[in-house]
C-alpha cells in the first residue's frame, strides 16, 4: 500500500510545485516585460503577411474597413511558439481605427531566459485622429513561467495609453499574478 500512495503523493507534490504562484511583484513585472515582447512580436507577425492581412495600399483598406480572420502560429525567436486565433478589424473612414481580439496559446515560447506556457486572451483597440491617439488593451488568462521567473501568473488587466498634442498618459487597472497591475507595473493614475 505504501508503494501506491507514494507515487500519488509525489504527483500531487509536483503538480502543486508547478502551479505555485509567482513569488513577488518584482518577478511579476520581470516576467510580464518579457511576455509582452514575445506577445507583441507575435501579434505583429499575425497581423502581417503571415496571417493574410490586407496591405494598407489595397483599395478596400482606403475605401472604408477590412475584417481579417487570423489563425497564425508564431515561432518565438529562441524556441517554442504562440498560436494566435481571432480577428482584426481596420477602419479608415473616421481617422484610423484598428481593433483585434486574439486567443494566444503559448507553447514553450522562449523569451530572453523565460519560458512561457499557457493561454491569454489579448484584445486591442487603437483610434487616432490628427491630434489624439488612444490605445486600450485587455489581457485575461493564465500563464506558467519557468526559467528566470518561475510560477503561475493569472492575468486580468486593462491598460491604456492616451496621447494628445504635447501630453501622454499610461494607466493599468486590474491584476497581474495576484498583484495590483498599476502598482506592480509602476504606473500611477
Amino acid at each position: 500500500m505504501t508503494r501506491r500512495i507514494a507515487p500519488a503523493l509525489l504527483a500531487s507534490t509536483l503538480l502543486y510545485a508547478c502551479a505555485s504562484p509567482v513569488d513577488n511583484p518584482d518577478d511579476a513585472r520581470a516576467g510580464w516585460a518579457k511576455t509582452t515582447v514575445a506577445l507583441s512580436s507575435g501579434s505583429a507577425a499575425a497581423q502581417g503577411g503571415g496571417a493574410g492581412q490586407t496591405a494598407p495600399e489595397d483599395t478596400a483598406f482606403r475605401a472604408g474597413s477590412v475584417d481579417v480572420g487570423v489563425d497564425f502560429k508564431y515561432q518565438c525567436a529562441n524556441g517554442g511558439s504562440i498560436h494566435y486565433k481571432g480577428a482584426t478589424h481596420v477602419a479608415s473612414d473616421v481617422g484610423s481605427q484598428v481593433t483585434f481580439n486574439y486567443d494566444a496559446a503559448f507553447d514553450g515560447c522562449e523569451a530572453d531566459g523565460l519560458t512561457i506556457d499557457g493561454d491569454l486572451t489579448y484584445d486591442l483597440a487603437v483610434e487616432t485622429t490628427d491630434t489624439t491617439s488612444s490605445v486600450v488593451y485587455t489581457y485575461k488568462g493564465e500563464l506558467e513561467w519557468s526559467g528566470q521567473v518561475k510560477g503561475s501568473c493569472e492575468i486580468d488587466m486593462t491598460g491604456s495609453v492616451m496621447t494628445s498634442t504635447g501630453s501622454a498618459s499610461v494607466q493599468y487597472k486590474g491584476s497581474i499574478c495576484g498583484y495590483d497591475a498599476a502598482v506592480t507595473l509602476n504606473v500611477t493614475y
